[in-house]
């Protein structure tokens, strides 16, 4: 073997290129195998070199191919964008639709190229293929599961259930969606961890990002309290809400006193119901209704069952230790 070591400092891969060059055998020596290979992995010596000449057009090639048809996505991702009017809907549905393809494009592409290369190399790829397919038959057999989360994520795709950006519950755990593949989809929940979960394990998926929400406030009432009153007062503080201009555009329909939800033995239960946006809109509206039906209590002087509790604890905690007879 000949020696390369000064040009390849010269070299933008010289780890690359130095792997590559090992192949090439010294001037005149005979039966040398390329990285020193086993005969029946690599092709003649005489043709190795015309060998790597299109394993390297092959390379190029796939990357072509690969940049071309991702540029083929970005201008569908493009065209779905226009057609939905550019609602932000429809741009988070282009975005997954791109992300998909784009990995089936790679997982092709490489493929052909893996294939390719081996029938470069003198390989019979024809028993391969047949093995591959048989393997993946007998794959199908045993990976049910992952059958089964490829024909869910399948259906997610076809039935635009979410898309990456939207606010979903998967069995209960709210999260954002940052990835959608065929197999799984990676979740962000609100504490800022990761979630992966296979697309076969998700039997309900609530949707907070498509059509609206609706806020709701409940706030209990002490007992003894005058409701006439504390509905007046309530409905004064909704109007207030729904003509703030810092939060009217959050709303879809304009808060509402439905009335006492329930009654019991801690008081009766108040709630105010709003339609809003998608999204999160819908608590932090209820967190700012819910602030100033407070304040607004405290100055009218209207109690909430919480006092009435903390005032028992502490009459309770005033009386003198009974006396042991």
């Amino acid at each position: 073997m000949r020696s390369f070591s000064v040009p390849l400092l010269t070299l933008p891969f010289p780890h690359a290129a130095a792997f590559l060059l090992q192949a090439v055998p010294a001037p005149g020596a005979t039966g040398a195998r390329p990285w020193g290979l086993p005969e029946w992995m690599t092709p003649d010596p005489e043709r190795w070199g015309i060998v790597l000449v299109r394993m390297a057009f092959t390379l190029v090639a796939a990357w072509l191919s690969q940049r071309l048809l991702f540029l083929l996505v970005r201008r569908g991702e493009n065209w779905l964008v226009k057609a939905s009017r550019d609602s932000g809907h429809g741009v988070q549905r282009a975005h997954t639709i791109g992300q998909i393809l784009k990995n089936a494009v790679t997982t092709v592409v490489l493929a052909w190229a893996l294939v390719h290369a081996l029938e470069i190399l003198g390989w019979d790829v024809k028993p391969l293929l047949v093995g591959a397919s048989i393997l993946g038959a007998a794959l199908g057999f045993g990976a049910q599961f992952l059958v089964r989360d490829v024909i869910a994520g399948t259906f997610i795709f076809i039935e635009d259930q979410f898309v990456v950006g939207d606010t979903i519950e998967v069995n209960g755990q709210p999260a954002t969606v940052e990835a959608v593949t065929l197999r799984s989809t990676r979740l962000r929940d609100f504490h800022g961890r990761e979630l992966h979960v296979p697309n076969g394990e998700m039997k309900v998926v609530v949707n907070h990002s498509r059509g609206w929400n609706r806020a709701i406030v409940d706030l209990p009432v002490a007992p003894g309290e005058d409701l006439t009153r504390v509905l007046k007062v309530t409905e004064a503080v909704a109007n207030e809400v729904n003509h703030d201009s810092a939060w009217r555009d959050l709303i879809v329909d304009p808060f509402v006193v439905v009335g006492v939800e329930r009654v019991g033995t801690d008081g009766a239960m108040l709630r105010l119901v709003a339609r809003t946006r998608p999204g999160g809109d819908a608590a932090r509206l209820a967190r700012e209704a819910r602030l100033r039906l407070l304040q607004r209590w405290m100055t009218e002087g209207i109690r909430t069952s919480a006092d009435t509790m903390m005032a028992r604890r502490a009459q309770a905690d005033a009386l003198p230790p009974a006396m042991d007879a």
